[in-house]
């Protein structure tokens, strides 16, 4: 069994990595956040979001929304690895076989880039943390995480003042890292006012049963009510809990429904939107107040009765040219077309 057989050379590779950062780190030596490179003050690389969806991704650069469930730390020799395996070596005319052993590989650079973020939290923490992150994983996946490839037994150099080490590290990362955060996906607008941003930014606080109804990519235009061909952009992403993510099938079982968000950004995130929203500015309360009310599907056909954008509507198209045109006036380099075949008609 291929996965077998990665997980014992992986092991063989942390454990001898682990006995030697527990050997060079037995005078006193600890990890801490001089450990995280802060971009030499201008790399706004240094620090990267991934928002995951089913079968796609999406990269931005900075601490982009809500504390995210798990977080990686790349060393030099991961980063290595990641890049031959998803750059430099991946085909992306190859078969079935490549594309599954990328994605097998790949399982375990990301449980190596979680591992090294828990050396950073409190040692009795890290293990219990990790098994948070992999409930209902697979006999064989539960002896890995068991196993002693995590045993990195040094304390963390951070000190830490809350029953939260994770969300108080998230905040500690950010003050180290505020120099090379970038301005971009910043949660603000030229055209609605802050409490009409305070309104939408609700959205982020709605209870799982709501965000599962949404789909994974929502964009939203916002008109200015005196002026309609004035608009801003935010995207609407679904954050969709999973009970661990190393399993490439069986993705309605791997569901935690309960766990699901939502996350709301400035600008246009994604390259699959599933469904678009077009209000007025004096629209918000309403839609927002009408989207924290939704309790089943009846519900959300309704919302998109009063301000979705279908691909069945007459002006689709001529939405799309301005929508399109603000991307790329917006984003000069990220901006381009958007994948339309997977928009929902609900």
């Amino acid at each position: 069994m291929n996965w077998v057989k990665y997980a014992e050379r992986q092991g063989d590779y942390l454990r001898a990595r682990n006995a030697f950062l527990n050997k060079a780190f037995e005078q006193g030596e600890h990890l801490n956040l001089d450990s995280i490179w802060a971009g030499d003050g201008e790399n706004t690389n240094a620090t990267l979001t991934v928002f995951r969806h089913f079968d796609n991704a999406t990269v931005v650069k900075g601490m982009v929304g809500s504390a995210p469930k798990t977080a990686w730390v790349i060393d030099y020799a991961l980063l290595e690895r990641i890049h031959y395996l998803l750059v430099a070596g991946f085909d992306v005319y190859g078969n079935y076989g490549h594309q599954l052993m990328t994605r097998l590989y790949m399982d375990f650079l990301r449980m190596e880039g979680e591992s090294n973020f828990l050396t950073l939290l409190l040692v009795d923490s890290r293990k219990k943390l990790l098994s948070q992150w992999y409930q209902k994983a697979s006999p064989e996946l539960t002896d890995y995480l068991e196993g002693d490839i995590n045993d990195f037994n040094q304390a963390s150099g951070i000190e830490y003042a809350t029953s939260s080490p994770q969300l108080e590290l998230y905040s500690m990362l950010a003050k180290h890292l505020a120099k090379v955060q970038p301005s971009t996906n910043v949660f603000e607008s030229n055209l609605l006012t802050d409490k009409q941003l305070n309104t939408l930014a609700t959205i982020n606080r709605l209870p799982a049963k709501q965000a599962t109804i949404l789909p994974e990519t929502t964009i939203v235009v916002i008109q200015d009510d005196e002026k309609p061909d004035k608009f801003d952009v935010f995207t609407i992403l679904r954050n969709s809990a999973h009970y661990n993510v190393n399993s490439l099938f069986g993705e309605d079982e791997n569901r935690n429904l309960g766990q699901d968000s939502l996350t709301i950004v400035h600008g246009i995130l994604g390259s699959y939107p599933d469904a678009f929203w077009q209000l007025k500015a004096s629209q918000i309360d309403e839609t927002v107040a009408q989207l924290h009310a939704i309790q089943n599907e009846t519900d959300y056909k309704a919302l998109m009765d009063n301000v979705g954008i279908r691909r069945t509507h007459p002006n689709f198209w001529s939405f799309s040219d301005k929508l399109l045109s603000w991307f790329e006036t917006h984003n000069v380099v990220d901006g381009g077309l958007l994948d339309y075949n997977r928009l929902e008609d609900r």
